[in-house]
C-alpha cells in the first residue's frame, strides 16, 4: 500500500445562488468551514446554454467566490449530474458540459480556478431502475462508467491540473460469498463492478455510505471497507460520505442530532481508516443541514 496523504474533509454545497450573491453568507460558509477542517467543496453549478456551446451561469461571480475561497484555503469542485446523465443518447450533453468546465478555468488566474469537477449521476435514481432485471441494471451501470471514464479523460487530456471526482453508492461493489460482483460491468474487456472501474480512473469518489452508526454489520465502516481497500491500491480515493439531511429513514444520517453526538459516532470511522491511502477523509451531506445542525 502507499504511504497514505492525510485526510481532509469535503462537504456538497447546494443553493449556491444566494451563497454567490450574498458576503455575510459566504464569509459564515468560510468560517463554517474552516471550524470543521473542510477543505473540499463539492459546489453546485448551473449551465446555461451560450451560443452554440455550454457555459457555466454566473461566471465572474463565481470566479470572484473561488479567489475569495482560495484565500481561506478551500478548493471548489465543480458538482453537477443528473440520473438521465446514465443514458448513452445523454452523453453528449455532459461532454458539452465538462467542456464548459474547462472553458471555464481558461486564461484564468490559478486562485480564480475551479479545482475539480465531480459528478453525482445515481443510475439508481432512475425511473426504470425499480423494475429493471440484474441485466437491465448491468447495462445502466455500463453506461454509468462509460460517461464518467470518457469524461475524466477529457479531463485529464484539457485540463490535466484539475481532479476528477464522482458520487457512487455503497452497494455497487455489493459481491457474492465467492467474491463475484453482483452489479457486473464489463468494460474496455475487464469485468468489475462499477465502483473499482471508477476507482481505476478517478482521481477520487464520493460513497454515499448514509448510516448513522459507524460499527456493527450494517454501520458505516462495513459498508465501506471493501471500497477503500481497493482504493489503497488503486488511481482514486474514497471520501465517507455521511448525512445530516431530512431525507429518507431515520437510521441513514444523522438529522436531529448534535453536532458533538455526530462526530463522536464518526471517530471510529477515521481511526479505521487511519493510514489508508484510499481514504481521502469523511465528506458531509449537506451544508444547509450541517449549518442547521445544533452544536451540543
Amino acid at each position: 500500500m502507499a504511504s497514505a496523504a492525510e485526510p481532509t474533509n469535503a462537504m456538497w454545497v447546494y443553493k449556491t445562488e444566494a451563497l454567490l450573491a450574498d458576503n455575510a453568507e459566504r464569509a459564515e460558509l468560510f468560517t463554517f468551514c474552516e471550524q470543521r477542517n473542510i477543505t473540499d467543496l463539492f459546489w453546485s453549478v448551473h449551465y446555461q446554454r451560450q451560443g452554440r456551446a455550454q457555459g457555466i451561469a454566473r461566471a465572474a461571480e463565481l470566479h470572484a467566490f473561488i479567489k475569495a475561497a482560495s484565500a481561506c484555503g478551500l478548493k471548489i469542485h465543480a458538482l453537477g449530474g443528473d440520473p438521465s446523465h446514465t443514458l448513452s443518447q445523454n452523453h453528449p450533453r455532459v461532454m458539452e458540459r465538462v467542456d464548459a468546465t474547462i472553458e471555464f478555468n481558461h486564461a484564468t488566474p490559478e486562485d480564480e480556478r475551479l479545482a475539480g469537477l465531480h459528478f453525482d449521476i445515481e443510475p439508481h435514481g432512475l425511473p426504470q431502475w425499480k423494475k429493471a432485471t440484474l441485466e437491465e441494471k448491468c447495462a445502466l451501470l455500463t453506461q454509468f462508467v462509460e460517461i464518467n471514464v470518457k469524461a475524466c479523460e477529457r479531463l485529464r487530456s484539457k485540463a490535466p491540473n484539475m481532479l476528477y471526482g464522482a458520487d457512487i453508492t455503497f452497494w455497487f461493489d455489493k459481491a457474492s460469498p465467492e467474491g463475484e460482483p453482483s452489479y457486473p460491468v464489463t468494460f474496455k474487456g475487464v469485468t468489475k463492478d462499477a465502483t473499482k472501474h471508477l476507482l481505476d480512473v478517478a482521481d477520487n469518489v464520493g460513497i454515499m455510505s448514509y448510516r448513522n452508526t459507524a460499527e456493527g454489520k450494517n454501520g458505516i465502516i462495513s459498508l465501506v471497507t471493501k471500497t477503500i481497500t481497493y482504493a489503497d491500491a488503486a488511481k482514486g480515493r474514497a471520501y465517507v460520505g455521511v448525512k445530516m439531511a431530512d431525507i429518507g429513514p431515520p437510521m441513514e444520517g444523522f438529522y436531529g442530532q448534535t453536532e458533538a453526538a455526530m462526530q463522536e459516532a464518526l471517530k471510529p470511522v477515521r481511526e479505521a481508516f487511519a493510514g489508508h491511502r484510499g481514504y481521502a477523509g469523511i465528506a458531509y451531506f449537506m451544508y444547509g443541514a450541517y449549518r442547521e445542525m445544533p452544536v451540543k
